[in-house]
Formats: C-alpha cells, sequence, structure tokens
C-alpha cells in the first residue's frame, strides 16, 4: 500500500459520524420534500402526460378516453403517488450526492477511482431515462 492509497484523514468518533449521517439524511429528506412538494404542483400534467398513450389507443379505437375515479379518495391518492414518484426522481441525484459524500471518505483512492465511471454514468442515465 502506497501513501497515496491511504483513507482520508477523517478518523472520527462514532458520535462524529453519528452527527454527519444526520445531517446527511436531513438534506436527503429536505430534498425530497422540496420536490415532493413540486409534483404535488405539477400532479395533473404529469398525469396527462402519463396517460396519454392510452388515451391514444382509445381514440384511435373510436373510443372515448375518459378514466374513471372508482372511490371517492382515489383521486388524492393518485396525486401524491405521483408527487412521491416524481419527488423521488427529482431528489435522487441530491440523495445520491448525499450518500456519496458520507461513504467517500472511508474508501481507498483506488476505491473512489473505481467509482469514477459510475458516477459520470449515473447523472447521464438518469437524464436519459
Amino acid at each position: 500500500m502506497t501513501a497515496r492509497d491511504h483513507i482520508d484523514d477523517s478518523a472520527a468518533p462514532l458520535v462524529e459520524h453519528l452527527k454527519e449521517l444526520r445531517n446527511r439524511i436531513i438534506y436527503s429528506i429536505l430534498a425530497f420534500a422540496v420536490c415532493f412538494i413540486i409534483g404535488y404542483v405539477f400532479w395533473q400534467p404529469i398525469f396527462a402526460f402519463l396517460a396519454s398513450p392510452m388515451c391514444k389507443v382509445l381514440t384511435e379505437r373510436g373510443q372515448e378516453c375518459q378514466l374513471v375515479l372508482i372511490k371517492m379518495q382515489e383521486g388524492f391518492f393518485v396525486a401524491i403517488r405521483i408527487a412521491m414518484w416524481g419527488g423521488f426522481a427529482l431528489a435522487f441525484p441530491i440523495i445520491a450526492y448525499q450518500l456519496w459524500r458520507f461513504v467517500a471518505p472511508g474508501l481507498y483512492r483506488s476505491e473512489k477511482n473505481a467509482f469514477l465511471p459510475f458516477m459520470v454514468a449515473s447523472p447521464v442515465m438518469f437524464v436519459i431515462g
């Protein structure tokens, strides 16, 4: 093992690690909450976008595209689900970054270099998806 291959100089006690973990979790939850609110505000256009392929097929068959809610609370839960998944999708880069910032100090340089292709490819694939 060479001098460049050492773990970063952060020999912190357990309490410091727990504080760092708490801060990273709080940032992740805040990012998810903000993105959840954004998703809830825009749930109707997202729902229309998700339902458009089905509506296109129904109109091609000569049928009316009318989605019916069976239960009274179903519309609310559809909005919440769309907001949750949309919020998670929007907040994922921030959550992944917070996870990386917590784990990275405990990795050797060679391990960090092994993760470099994944760190570059993950946001690119996220945007493409």
